[in-house]
């Protein structure tokens, strides 16, 4: 354990890393900050970086138990819904199956539209209601929609013989966004870590 100093109250806290070997992922860190003012924060980095990867595959009825596993790096797109899901600074990684996407997309979708019903958008509510209809046909296998993930580290996959792999181009790689966090650590004392 590393002693830290609180972002929240200033104080001296302990930072938590564990190392793990993690199945699709390879090595990843857990790291665990609590202070006894209430500010916790957890993160898992992936510690390997592989080729980058797009996966795109048809989701049908029959296939909602595929395994997604989505990095913190990792972008999400549904192409027919106009959905894109873009990492960034609390990005979290996990691992699901093609229906648990579309159930995460259902989720804000209908946080979504309890807040322009609120505004008074029908349209925006509108639009919501047809995003839902797709998600409940494809849950049925009445329609087809397609999941694509790209990851410019390559720690996301779709776990499916069915999906296509490709290699990412240096053109699309400019386009993702990594969801890092970049600190610059000039003018901050040594002692501050210590």
């Amino acid at each position: 354990m590393v002693q830290i100093t609180c972002p929240s109250c200033g104080r001296k806290t302990e930072l938590t890393t564990v190392e793990y070997e993690i199945p699709y992922f390879g090595r990843i860190l857990l790291t665990s900050i609590s202070c006894d003012c209430g500010f916790r924060h957890n993160d898992c980095i992936v510690l390997g970086e592989k080729e980058p990867s797009r996966y795109s595959i048809r989701i049908r009825g029959d296939n909602l138990f595929t395994k997604v596993v989505r990095s913190t790096s990792g972008t999400v797109r549904i192409p027919e819904l106009g959905v894109v899901i873009e990492p960034g600074p609390a990005s979290q990684a996990f691992i699901t199956n093609l229906e648990g996407v579309l159930d995460r997309v259902r989720d804000v979708v209908l946080m979504a539209m309890r807040w322009r019903s609120e505004e008074g958008d029908e349209k925006a509510v509108e639009r919501c209601e047809e995003i839902l209809k797709s998600i409940e046909d494809a849950v049925e296998g009445k329609k087809e929609l397609t999941l694509i993930l790209e990851d410019p580290f390559g720690n996301s996959l779709i776990a499916s013989e069915e999906a296509t792999k490709e290699k990412l181009s240096r053109e699309d790689l400019k386009k993702l966004k990594t969801g890092m966090t970049v600190l610059d650590i000039s003018g901050i004392d040594e002692k501050d870590f210590l």
